[in-house]
Order: C-alpha cells, then structure tokens, then sequence
C-alpha cells in the first residue's frame, strides 16, 4: 500500500501546497450540485501544454464556446522506485500551462486513467479516488482555472474492470459533492448496453474511436456509421441511469501499415514517408458522416443534457471544417 501511494501522495502535497499561495478567490460563494446544468458549447483540450493559439482563441469566441474539458494528467503505471521490478499508479503526462482561461470559458478539469493502472488501484480505491480529485482541483487553483462545477474521469472501463471502476467512481462522486462540485464520466459506444455504469452525476458518449484501428480492413477507425449502427439497434431503450451528453470528432490522422500489419499512427499524414511494405491509411471523418450519427443518436437516445462537445481544440484539424459545419454539429434540438 505505501509504495502504491507513495507517487500520489508526494505529487498531491506538492501541487497543494503550491496552489494555496496561488489561490484566487473566484468570488460567488458556493454553487449548489442542483444549480450546475449549464448549457453551452463545449470543446475538449487533449494537449499537455495549455496555450491557445490566436486562430484556437478566435474560435472559441467565434463558436460560443463556454466550458473546457482539460485533460490534467493521466493515471499510468510507472516503475516503482522503491521496488523496480514493481510498478504503482501515479501521475504521468501532467499539462502545463503558458496561458490563461479564456475569459468566461468554464473549465472541466479531466484524468485519464489506463485499465492497467485502475486494476492496480483495487482494494484502495477510496484513497486513489481522493487523491485523484485534489490532485485536479490542486492543479486548477495553482493555474487559476475560475470556479470548478464538475470534475471528469476518463476511462475505458470493460467487464472484468468495471466493479472496480465503480468503487473509484462511487467514492470520487461522494467526495465531490462534500465539495459541492460534480462528476461526469466518459462512454464508449460498447458499453452503451451494459447492465450498468459506473455511479457519476452524468455521462459522456465519446462518438468518434468507434473502429478497430490495427485491422487493415478497417475504413475509417476514427467514425464510421456501420461501426455505429450496430450499437445503436440493440438498444430497445435507455434507462434513467444518468443524463448524457454527446462527444464529436473533428480531428484526423493517418494510420501506418509494415507488411500489412499496424504499425504506428502519424499524426500529420501529409508529411508522412512510406519506406517499402509501408502503407497509410487517411481518416477524417465528413461533417456528412458526423450529423449522421448525430441524428441517429438523438433519435435513439434523446437530446444533450448540457453540451454537445467536440474533440478537439487544435487549429490545424479545426479548419478542415467550415464555420458551419462546426455550427451544425455544436447544435442541440
């Protein structure tokens, strides 16, 4: 248990200490859990340095764009330093930042956590769950973030994970209404039809990552309807099991094959260099393909509850699609 601990507990006192000679008092009192539905576009950062650029801040402002999902840090596994043939969950690919929130921009502070590194965390969830929320809301405070209504756990949680997925979330969920803020969480299209989710005040359906990315035979890994469909038909209906929002790709990337195996993506196809047996499969989902599945997925599962969000802020994938397009999917019925 201490080694498991010991990477969380030093980074956490750290950023705490850090951030109580930061802290600036946002002003406002205290938000009440009830009061926290705010609709408004919303977009996700994916970046581990904070700092928008002029285009990226225009579009921002241009798209009404009024809450953030920034991803803070991950939760891996690393070497333990005090046994080396050990490895402990901590916190890795921390985002620094080199700029400040957009004026009136909320922030939803975000953590991605591995499935190696939550089947490390069983039988201690409680404690990593609280470690994880003041290791987020240290991080915001340090980087004067604003007010911070809702923390978002990010996790591609399966059958044999979710129990313990659950316990982290239960307690993070409990702990964070002590605090009057809220959590949400991240779900994929294959667990739509789970008997059950993990305990968060809302969710969000990542549309976008739906295909088998190492198959060859794959179209496009980043969207494609029939990947989707499937999904979608053998729900007969949705329970009242938590309200959803729904997540958009507005990205692209290249997908690199070595003799017809999967070998790596590149993330500026344009630019990539095939050596021989090398191939590159280009996706990039059409705004046709996206309000397609958006359409289909409001019919099947009911309008946003807050957002519709798209991933994510970056310029250079942003302008592959127009003003409009972008308007259209940011829409809510």
């Amino acid at each position: 248990m201490r080694q498991r601990l010991f990477y969380f507990v030093s980074a956490v006192v750290i950023l705490l200490l850090m951030s109580s000679s930061r802290h600036v008092d946002s002003g406002g009192g205290a938000i009440s859990v009830q009061q926290h539905e705010n609709p408004t576009n919303a977009i996700y950062h994916w970046k581990t340095v904070f700092n928008p650029s002029a285009e990226e801040l225009a579009f921002i402002e241009r798209h009404d764009i009024g809450r953030l999902y920034i991803k803070m840090f991950d939760v891996a596994c690393v070497k333990d330093s005090i046994e080396p043939y050990n490895v402990v969950p901590a916190p890795i690919a921390t985002t620094r930042f080199d700029a400040s929130i957009p004026e009136g921009v909320e922030v939803v502070p975000t953590v991605y956590i591995t499935l190696e590194a939550l089947r490390l965390m069983e039988g201690y969830e409680c404690a990593y769950a609280e470690m994880i929320v003041d290791r987020l809301l240290a991080m915001v405070s340090y980087n004067e973030c604003g007010e911070i209504r809702e923390v978002q756990f990010d996790c591609d949680w399966t059958e044999s994970t979710i129990d313990i997925y659950t316990a982290l979330t239960d307690h993070a969920h409990s702990y964070l209404h002590t605090l009057d803020k809220e959590l949400s969480i991240t779900i994929r299209l294959h667990q739509l039809d789970d008997d059950y989710w993990p305990i968060a005040d809302r969710g969000v359906l990542m549309l976008y990552n739906t295909g088998a990315i190492k198959n060859p035979s794959t179209r496009n890994s980043i969207l494609d309807i029939t990947d989707v469909m499937p999904y979608l038909r053998r729900i007969t209906y949705m329970d009242d099991r938590m309200p959803l929002d729904y997540a958009y790709p507005t990205f692209g990337w290249g997908v690199k094959f070595r003799d017809g195996e999967f070998h790596s993506i590149v993330s500026d196809p344009a630019s990539a260099t095939l050596g021989e047996g090398e191939t590159l499969r280009v996706e990039r989902p059409t705004v046709e393909e996206v309000l397609t599945v958006k359409s289909w997925v409001e019919e099947n599962l009911g309008g946003v509850y807050q957002s519709n969000i798209i991933y994510h802020l970056d310029d250079e994938e942003l302008k592959n699609y127009t003003d409009d397009e972008i308007t259209q999917i940011f829409s809510r019925n």
